[in-house]
């Protein structure tokens, strides 16, 4: 059974039959040379099987790689099932793309079978062409290019060129570009033309363009006209050229020093030529006149020089600026300021801020400044800045001060006080404190009420703790406080009683005894004492250590009689004392005390002198007490302090009754 595929142009197939062997069917499927890809008719031989259910059309654009899995037809996408008919159309296809087919076989059981033999249908869309030089009109000689603007949505496969409807050449690749030598023909006009063609053989014409071929070679005169040799040019100046042609004169060309500078194809041929673009100096200025025939003429030259006013741009250079280290003044000297410039400084500015002023800002001086006034005292910068005639301002050179302002405002003495009362000269400060509006630097406390210079001496640099005053009693102490720039404050003054303890001792003034006396208890010829505060106490003692304010026996009046512990040359010490408990130091008196001795003596007392005088016994306290009776003076025992044989002789003698002289 033979297939096949029919596709139409009109609705005419040509067939060209093949066998597939599917499962013992026989698929013959045909196609044609020829059509549009828009609508394609099919048609196969039938197969003779008795289990055929029926058959499906496969496609697909652009690609014959399987399966096909072709969209977009109003039969839908591949397979198209045509059920038992051996004949179908696809149609709504694309006729800007290529499409390849095949058919298959399917059984009642589901089976299908392979493809078909596959028919490819090339896409219908012609190439798209123009000429684009030369122009409609145009005239032409010599060899010129004639070049052509082709495309496909496939891709073009060749340009042809026809000369009046003749083949002349052919291009297969970009750019398009046929070198068309007119200079053979007549003159006279020719049409040209291009076709542009695929690889599925569709053709693209372009519109036919008309041409005039002259064969010219007389080249064109040309001359410049301005400016005129040996000229003096500046700024913009106008360079204007004649030009002529037996045919036409095509474009004009200037050049200076054989450097193209401008190209005009219309009259009047005129460049402006900017000279400050380039250096002063001389010059050469051609022109170039072509024709169509490609004839070119050439002007004399003509020499000028340029002559410009050449512009400033070159800033002064601040070469030096200094500025004191130190100032105490918002105006301070400028220390030096200098500056050059290629051409000449013409202004000097000094500002706070680092940023360049214009030069049109206010404050620019034709003279070096010599001072500066700065907005507020401190570590402070200063820029100097220059500038010239034409504008330029320089950079800033910097130098810095630190400006102290004198100091006027004296300090304040906020608060000083004292205790009420104190027992010592040295008095405890109980606050003193002092501000300043830059800061407070010393601390004095005095007794005069007259402001002391900063220069006095006795500051403090710290609040002084304590303040000594020359004298007791009601005292009024001033207190200052003074700052670095040597203002001085107005006092503060507190008031405090001295009440100091009494530390100097009584003085005994006078003390005396008799000289002898016959009795222990011993008037006391006189004892005076005197003290800065007064006496009130009064004391006498044998021993030379000094009594204790505490100690007993203490009188608060002058004592009349002192009795001493025992008889003999005896001396005693007079003390006085104050309320403060000072004692004075003694003043000593001696008398000589002779008891009478009324004592009644035995052998035995005799006997025992004897032996203590020989050195047989040693006595007891009350035995010296006793036994010492010589020597004797105007019939008075003074005793000695020792037992020797006087006092042997003179117990015998009292014992017989006999005086002892």
């Amino acid at each position: 059974m033979n297939t096949g595929i029919e596709t139409r142009t009109g609705d005419v197939a040509v067939i060209k039959p093949f066998l597939v062997m599917i499962f013992a069917w026989v698929l013959f499927l045909v196609g044609p040379s020829i059509c549009f890809a828009t609508t394609v008719t099919l048609k196969w031989d039938a197969v003779s099987d008795s289990t055929l259910a029926g058959y499906k059309v496969y496609y697909q654009a652009d690609s014959s790689a399987q399966p096909f899995t072709g969209t977009g037809a109003v039969q839908g996408a591949a397979p198209v099932d045509v059920s038992n008919q051996t004949t179908t159309t696809i149609s709504g296809l694309d006729s800007a793309h290529a499409y390849y087919f095949a058919v298959t076989a399917y059984n009642t059981a589901g089976v299908e079978s392979s493809y078909s033999n596959i028919f490819y249908v090339p896409e219908l869309t012609a190439p798209t062409v123009s000429l684009t030089y030369p122009t409609n009109n145009a005239t032409v000689t010599g060899t010129i290019s004639v070049t052509a603007s082709a495309s496909d949505n496939v891709g073009v496969a060749k340009v042809e060129y026809y000369v009046n409807g003749i083949l002349a050449a052919t291009d297969t690749s970009t750019p398009y570009v046929y070198s068309w030598n007119t200079s053979a023909l007549a003159s006279g006009t020719y049409t040209l033309m291009a076709m542009a063609y695929d690889a599925a053989g569709n053709i693209g014409q372009s519109s036919n363009v008309s041409v005039n071929v002259v064969n010219d070679t007389t080249p064109p005169a040309v001359s410049i006209t301005a400016p005129s040799n040996s000229a003096t040019v500046s700024g913009t100046v106008t360079i204007s050229a004649s030009a002529s042609d037996n045919v036409g004169v095509s474009k004009v060309e200037f050049y200076q020093n054989g450097v193209l500078l401008s190209a005009g194809n219309v009259a009047p041929f005129t460049y402006s030529w900017n000279t400050t673009t380039v250096a002063n100096g001389t010059y050469t200025l051609t022109a170039k006149a072509y024709d169509a025939a490609g004839n070119i003429g050439q002007s004399s030259n003509v020499s000028v020089t340029v002559n410009n006013t050449v512009a400033d741009t070159t800033a002064p250079t601040v070469s030096a600026f200094t500025l004191p280290a130190t100032a105490t003044s918002l105006t301070v000297a400028i220390s030096s300021f200098s500056a050059t410039d290629n051409v000449g400084v013409t202004g000097y500015l000094v500002t706070g801020s680092s940023t360049a002023p214009s030069a049109s800002a206010t404050g620019w001086s034709s003279s070096v400044p010599t001072t500066f006034t700065f907005s507020a005292a401190g570590s402070k910068t200063a820029y100097a800045w220059a500038k010239d005639a034409a504008g330029n301002v320089s950079a800033a050179k910097s130098a810095t001060v630190t400006i102290t302002l004198p100091d006027t405002t004296a300090p304040t003495v906020s608060a000083f006080t004292l205790p009420t009362t104190a027992t010592a000269l040295t008095v405890a400060i109980s606050s003193f404190s002092a501000t300043d509006n830059v800061g407070v630097t010393g601390y004095l406390v005095t007794e005069s009420s007259t402001a002391p210079s900063a220069s006095a001496t006795g500051w403090s640099s710290s609040v002084p703790t304590t303040y000594t005053f020359s004298a007791a009693g009601s005292k009024t102490a001033y207190a200052w406080a003074k700052d670095a720039a040597g203002n001085v404050s107005a006092a503060k003054s507190a008031t405090v009683t001295i009440t100091l303890p009494d530390t100097t001792a009584p003085t005994v003034s006078a003390f005396t005894l008799p000289t002898t006396a016959s009795s222990l208890a011993v008037a006391i010829s006189s004892l005076t004492a005197t003290d800065n505060v007064g006496v009130t106490g009064y004391l006498v003692t044998e021993s030379s250590t000094a009594p204790s304010a505490s100690a007993t026996g203490w009188s608060s009046t002058v004592p009349t009689t002192f009795t001493f512990s025992a008889a003999g040359s005896k001396t005693a010490y007079a003390w006085a004392k104050d309320a403060a408990g000072n004692v004075s130091a003694a003043k000593s008196a001696t008398v000589t005390i002779t008891l009478p001795n009324t004592t009644s003596y035995t052998v035995s007392d005799a006997l025992l002198a004897l032996r203590i005088a020989s050195g047989k016994v040693t006595a007891t306290a009350a035995q010296l007490a006793s036994l010492d009776v010589a020597p004797v003076v105007n019939g008075q025992s003074v005793p000695d302090g020792k037992i020797d044989p006087g006092d042997v002789i003179v117990i015998m003698s009292k014992i017989v009754g006999k005086s002892i002289l």
